[in-house]
């Protein structure tokens, strides 16, 4: 326990700008905390400053994580990824997800509880 503890108290989260190639580059460390959420708030914030209309000026952000002389890609925002179109939705979920979904009755959810006379 007290190893774990240890281990997870030495990690941090690194986010990173990325140009994205074949291959890609990367552009720097742009912000370092100890904390995921932190880490993804100030990529989504960074993205929001940056390219708020998501037209490209941001070509990719990474959060990795470090953990020792251990690094992992927990994260990742890709522009080009981000703007390809999502392809046959209904086909990969069984159902137009971009619409409002209704329930195919109008009655209760519940049945109301039996009454007792």
């Amino acid at each position: 326990m007290a190893e774990t503890q240890r281990h997870a108290a030495g990690q941090r989260y690194e986010v990173h700008e990325v140009l994205e190639g074949a291959p890609s580059v990367d552009l720097g460390l742009r912000f370092e905390t100890t904390d995921l959420g932190t880490a993804v708030d100030y990529a989504f914030d960074f993205l929001e400053r940056r390219d708020p209309r998501r037209e490209g000026a941001v070509s990719a952000l990474e959060i990795v994580r470090v953990a020792g002389s251990e690094r992992e890609t927990v994260w990742t925002y890709s522009h080009s990824k981000a703007s390809s179109p999502a392809g046959d939705l209904v086909r990969l979920w069984g159902y137009d997800v971009t619409r409002v979904w209704s329930r195919p009755y109008g009655g209760p959810v519940r049945p109301a509880p039996a009454r007792n006379y």
